[in-house]
């Protein structure tokens, strides 16, 4: 209890900035960010600039020589620009992989609508886990659903129903959890893939991307918990565990769905970099991300 640390006011939270070296030019414009974003949050995009860095044991936390309060701004806004326009486009990946899969596993079980309960479909220890009962619990209750089990006297909706509620982890637990292993591979051949695992991992990776996105996580310097499986990207080598990589595979999903959206999505990004003007903010996006806008 002797280390616990205490709250601060914001004029504090400056003054403890300055200590440790860093400039702060317009203390109006500082207090008013603080207080908006939030002093730990804040900490997450100035990290990158202690003199320590990336050493997360024992920091000194003192800042390398010209470091500027409004540096740790611009990684901030960067990295919420990025959010918001990966979020924007996973959306259309995410419903047409949603509409894929309800479409070509109906179709190849058409006197079963229920199929997603039927463990001649699905392996049994999904169709039982907590997660999965507790989404058809979430599912029954919506409104939409109600109605539909209440008009038709039965427990469950049809599968083209049922799966739109689902959340998009558990739609991917679903084509992983199929026991036609031919059915997976038709659906990951849509998608230009002939090897199931290597879709999985790959549909996997835009899931990763998107709960980052969603939660509010930091981008710029994002490590994967699995490394990205070789696939019609190739060996992504030193990218398959950061942001850079991730990318790239969002990029194929979505040139698979709509090539102009890539177009679309990459002419924005190139936007949310020219926004960072210092050199020292660019380095630190260029060296934990991967990212480069003349790779783009």
């Amino acid at each position: 209890m002797e280390n616990l640390k205490k709250a601060t006011t914001v004029q504090e939270q400056i003054e403890t900035l300055r200590a440790r070296g860093m400039c702060i030019n317009d203390e109006k414009k500082a207090i008013e960010n603080l207080s908006d974003i939030g002093y730990y949050r804040l900490g997450f995009y100035w990290f990158p600039f202690e003199k320590s860095y990336p050493r997360k044991k024992k920091r000194d936390h003192i800042f390398q020589e010209g470091t500027n309060f409004d540096f740790a701004i611009k990684l901030y806004y960067f990295d919420f620009d990025l959010r918001n326009l990966f979020l924007r486009y996973i959306g259309r990946i995410e419903i047409n992989f949603r509409t894929t899969l309800i479409y070509m596993i109906s179709n190849k079980f058409k006197d079963d609508p229920f199929w997603y309960i039927n463990s001649k479909v699905l392996k049994k220890d999904f169709i039982d886990s907590e997660l999965f009962q507790k989404s058809l619990k979430d599912i029954n209750s919506e409104p939409v659903i109600k109605q539909d089990l209440n008009m038709h006297r039965r427990q469950y909706a049809p599968a083209w129903k049922a799966i739109e509620y689902m959340s998009f982890g558990v739609v991917i637990s679903i084509y992983d959890s199929l026991l036609d292993g031919g059915l997976k591979h038709d659906i990951s051949v849509v998608y230009g893939m002939q090897s199931p695992s290597q879709f999985s991992s790959y549909i996997n990776t835009i899931r990763r991307l998107r709960n980052y996105c969603a939660h509010g996580k930091v981008l710029f310097d994002m490590t994967l918990p699995e490394a990205i499986s070789n696939g019609p990207l190739g060996y992504l080598g030193n990218q398959k565990n950061i942001l850079v990589g991730a990318y790239k595979v969002f990029c194929y999903f979505l040139g698979k769905i709509s090539p102009n959206r890539v177009t679309e999505m990459k002419a924005e990004l190139l936007k949310a970099f020219d926004r960072v003007t210092y050199q020292p903010v660019k380095d630190i996006i260029y060296n934990n991300s991967g990212f480069r806008p003349n790779d783009l």
